[in-house]
């Protein structure tokens, strides 16, 4: 049976060649490509191609968020805008870079304990994107009723530390909120600063990459209506002045 394509849109020839059996239907495939061909030198692709390109552009558009300003009067309002977005930029600023700062070394006091227990701890996490486990060790020291952890170390590391400090032997151990940040027994240093002040800051800057890429998203969406309280009328909406 002979079918027309002459009569179908380039959406349905699109889903006929994605579709149809060429071993069954030669005739009928052969058809196809003529008129697809036809189409082509016709030029009827290329301004389906721009009325999709035009259409993005309206899409875009749309969802685009800017907030205009009058340059008339006291700019209050402009003002207030610009010292809200400066103090929300300032807020997450203050609660993310102290994060990555260690305090030194020699502010941190050394506290000389006697050991009631001590453990290399292994954890696995995994990877929901890669399915693939990653193990991290921390070292972890009972006082009392005290608990001090040395996080993220080498397995090796870890597990030295945990058979050669003993129950009952007495340790030095400079810590912040019972993170270990360096460790001594006997005048001798076991877990130096240097090699745990990486490891620190790793743990305390965790979650800090959602943070920065709030405060990117919050400057990605509020740039033009920044410039605008800053400059009124530099970013005017498109569908505005198709309106005007």
């Amino acid at each position: 049976m002979s079918i027309n394509y002459s009569n179908y849109t380039l959406d349905e020839l699109f889903d006929v060649n994605e579709n149809i059996d060429k071993d069954k239907f030669p005739e009928r495939y052969k058809q196809l490509c003529e008129e697809i061909q036809r189409r082509k030198e016709s030029g009827e692709f290329e301004k389906k191609a721009k009325e999709i390109e035009e259409q993005e552009d309206k899409d875009d558009d749309e969802n685009e968020f800017i907030i205009e300003f009058s340059a008339e009067g006291n700019g209050k309002k402009r003002k207030l805008f610009f010292l809200g977005f400066i103090l929300i930029n300032l807020a997450v600023l203050a609660f993310v870079i102290p994060k990555y700062i260690v305090t030194d070394f020699t502010d941190i006091h050394e506290y000389s304990t006697k050991i009631d227990f001590v453990e290399c701890h292994k954890e696995e996490i995994i990877d929901d994107e890669t399915d693939k486990v990653y193990s991290y060790f921390d070292l972890n020291i009972g006082s009392y009723q005290d608990t001090f952890s040395a996080v993220g170390i080498g397995e090796g590391k870890c597990k030295n530390l945990a058979r050669s400090l003993k129950v009952g032997s007495n340790v030095s151990i400079w810590h912040e909120s019972g993170l270990i940040h360096q460790i001594k027994s006997k005048n001798n240093i076991l877990l130096s600063y240097v090699y745990m002040e990486p490891k620190v800051r790793e743990l305390k800057t965790e979650g800090a990459k959602l943070y920065w890429f709030v405060l990117l998203a919050l400057w990605v969406v509020l740039f033009k209506s920044v410039a605008n309280a800053v400059v009124p009328g530099t970013f005017t909406s498109k569908l505005l002045k198709q309106d005007k």
